[in-house]
Parts: C-alpha cells; sequence; structure tokens
C-alpha cells in the first residue's frame, strides 16, 4: 500500500467502525448490514476507510463510493445485490463480489473516499424540520431559511412539502412525504400549514451542483441502496429544487454563517441544520454556537437544529438530553437580544418518525 498507507491505528478505528455500523442498519439497510460485517475482515477495504480523512472515516463514506461506481456502471458484478439498481436482487452472500471490486478498482475508490464527504442531504428530515417551521411561521410570519451545511438545498423548500403524518395532512405541495407520530399523537400541536418563505439560501464548504451528473449521482450514491423510497423521494426534491432556483453558496458553515444571513432580504430569519454539525467536531460545533449567540444579541433570529446530541457535546443539549442517540428537534430563539431554548421532539435521523418531549 505504498508510503502514505494508512496507520495500524486509523485501520483499527476503520474496523471498529465497520463492525459498529452492522446496529446502525440491521433493520432498514440489510444489504449494507452484510457488507459491513464482511468487509470489517477485509484488509483491502479497511484500508481504504482508513485512507479517508479522519472527519470522514465513517462506514457511510465507503459505501457511498463503492455505490457510485455501481450507479455509474450498473453492469458491475456488485450491482446484482443492489435493489435500486436490479428489478430481483440477489439475495446470497454479495461479501466475495464486494471485495472482488475493492481489490480490482481500488485506485477509483481512493479516489472517491479521500476527496467526497456523505452528503447527507435527506428530504424526509423536512417531514420534522417542519414542525418548528410551521409554528415560527405562526409566531413569525414570513421566513427566511439559511441551512448550515445545506448540500444540494434539498431541505430549503418546506412550502413545497405535503405531509401525512399518521393521517393529518398538511401543505398541497408537490413533494408527499409521510412521517409517523410515535407516543401521544398531540393532533392540536400539528402544522396546520406549510410556512410561507420569503427568502432561502444554503451554505456548504461543497455544495452539489445539480448541473453536474456526477455530483447528482455522488448525492444519490449516499442514499442507502435498500430504501429505494428515498431516491424517488431524492430525486423528486432535486427537480423541485431546480424549479425553485434555490442558491447554495461556498463557504463555511461557521465563520462564513454571518455575511451568508447578511444575504438574506426579507422575512424572519431562521438558521437550520440537520445531521450536519456532527461533522464539525465539539471545538466546531461550540465555535458555531459562539457564532449564532453573536448574531442573536443584534437581531431577532431563530435556529432549528435536527441533531444527534450524543455526537454534538459541542452544541449545550440539556442535561437530560445530552447522551441522547436519537435525533433531537431543538428550537433556539433570540427575541430583543434574549435568548430561550425549546426541545420539541425526537426522531428517526431520516424523519420516518418523531415523538414529542413534552
Amino acid at each position: 500500500m505504498g508510503s502514505n498507507a494508512p496507520s495500524s491505528a486509523a485501520q483499527l478505528a476503520a474496523r471498529a467502525e465497520l463492525q459498529g455500523f452492522v446496529q446502525v442498519t440491521d433493520s432498514r439497510a440489510p444489504l449494507y448490514a452484510r457488507l459491513a460485517v464482511g468487509l470489517a475482515d477485509d484488509t483491502e477495504a479497511v484500508s481504504l476507510l482508513a485512507a479517508a480523512p479522519a472527519s470522514a472515516r465513517i462506514p457511510v463514506t465507503l459505501f457511498a463510493a463503492i455505490h457510485d461506481l455501481l450507479l455509474a456502471d450498473p453492469s458491475e458484478p456488485l450491482a446484482a445485490w443492489y435493489p435500486n439498481l436490479v428489478a430481483t436482487p440477489r439475495t446470497d452472500d454479495p461479501v466475495p463480489a464486494a471485495r472482488e471490486l475493492c481489490r480490482r478498482r481500488r485506485d477509483d475508490l481512493l479516489a472517491l473516499v479521500t476527496t467526497r464527504v456523505p452528503q447527507t442531504n435527506e428530504l424526509g428530515r423536512s417531514a420534522v424540520l417542519l414542525l418548528a417551521l410551521a409554528a415560527l411561521g405562526d409566531e413569525m410570519g414570513p421566513l427566511a431559511l439559511l441551512d448550515a451545511g445545506a448540500s444540494a438545498g434539498i431541505n430549503l423548500i418546506p412550502d413545497r412539502l405535503r405531509v401525512d403524518y399518521d393521517g393529518h395532512q398538511v401543505g398541497p405541495g408537490p413533494l408527499a412525504l409521510t412521517c409517523g407520530v410515535r407516543g401521544k399523537a398531540k393532533a392540536d400541536r400539528l402544522p396546520s400549514a406549510v410556512p410561507v418563505v420569503a427568502d432561502r439560501r444554503g451554505l456548504d464548504l461543497r455544495p452539489v451542483d445539480l448541473g453536474d451528473p456526477e455530483q447528482v449521482r455522488w448525492l444519490e450514491a449516499c442514499v442507502w441502496p435498500d430504501q429505494t423510497d428515498r431516491f424517488d423521494r431524492l430525486r423528486l426534491a432535486v427537480a423541485e429544487v431546480r424549479r425553485t432556483g434555490v442558491v447554495v453558496q461556498r463557504g463555511d458553515v461557521i465563520t462564513d454563517l454571518p455575511a451568508a444571513l447578511a444575504q438574506l432580504r426579507s422575512g424572519h430569519p431562521v438558521v437550520t441544520t440537520s445531521w450536519v454539525l456532527n461533522y464539525v467536531g465539539e471545538d466546531g460545533q461550540r465555535a458555531f454556537s459562539a457564532v449564532i449567540d453573536d448574531l442573536g444579541r443584534d437581531r431577532d433570529l431563530t435556529v432549528v437544529n435536527y441533531e444527534e446530541p450524543d455526537l454534538t457535546p459541542g452544541l449545550d443539549w440539556s442535561a437530560e438530553l445530552a447522551t441522547e442517540s436519537l435525533s433531537v428537534l431543538r428550537v433556539l430563539r433570540w427575541r430583543a437580544g434574549e435568548r430561550s431554548v425549546e426541545y420539541l421532539a425526537t426522531g428517526h435521523p431520516h424523519g420516518y418518525w418523531f415523538s414529542w418531549l413534552d
């Protein structure tokens, strides 16, 4: 593997990540669960994942790289196990084919894992974010949205949604989502309408250019192949984002956030984050919070987080939620310089369901 081979510590960490990934994927992504088990014991696959930058050294980076190659060339033998690529996927052991691909196309995979990061632009999260955004629309009127870590901008179109919360219908939009309500239904707290969005903008260090087929393919590659419903949603969302004309500018979600916020023209400013701040590390999370606090002292502002507390300790969660492994929907308000915090719900990371917190 040469002088640039990953360190033994990086390879041990990569192997542990693959082994742990089985618990995450077993129920909704059985193909990735099987691959994670088999590739955790494969030196070639482990070394590929270990070569990724530390912040992206997670199994989805390797699996997205593999998936990208298969989307580009569905004639690859491993594609026969992928439900989104073949009508009748094989059910026998996919690991030998995956190991063979890792060896034969090592250079292609290495180029992807060392230069790409997972793009977790999941439209399903918008169903949970809408709980907060609709309430803010009722409170403040038209909204001006800034999505930090926006990727392709897919979570910037809440006004284009039609969401079914266990029979409670919200919105007339073209993008249909379903979101289960666990625990007490509290129908009176569910949205009655989607918010009016007066302005919208995304900020991302590596924004996805929806006019570039390779970048769109990487966005699709980050979707787990067992979850064919997410592919359908993603493709519809990409088309809607194009029609809406969402702008996602290149920039750092911490240092460039004030300038991006200043470009919003009208409406109450709302900064949203969903499964992005886990990638900036604890120091980055504290820096993000400090920037937001500074902005909130000077203007009315709202931040809506949908993040996992145990992966984002720098976001100053309440003691009761600090170790929570579900995603938590939190609303931070600054009104006349005063800060308040509201915890609304916990939910599935992809927005399949939520549960009210009080």
